[in-house]
């Protein structure tokens, strides 16, 4: 079973007429490079910390408002396979 990604759902909010799909377009965001860690990966961790490295910080509301919407998402995506 694979999961719903970060990834893949903000890309499909790039036609969002919103901040939401603002933050979608931003180049920054769009290319995410996965480092190997020993460590667990923490998807909400590796987005948190390319936002706040972006120079624009009024993103960052935007990003927590964008991670509640996919947490969401990700949920019903969850049960519609239950």
């Amino acid at each position: 079973m694979m999961m719903l990604r970060f990834e893949e759902w903000l890309i499909a909010q790039q036609e969002r007429d919103d901040l939401i799909g603002e933050l979608a377009r931003v180049p920054s965001m769009q290319v995410m490079q996965h480092k190997p860690s020993r460590r667990k990966f923490d998807e909400h961790k590796n987005w948190a910390d390319i936002v706040i490295g972006m120079a624009e910080t009024g993103y960052i509301a935007v990003f927590n408002e964008a991670w509640q919407e996919f947490v969401l998402a990700k949920q019903v995506a969850k049960d519609s396979l239950d």
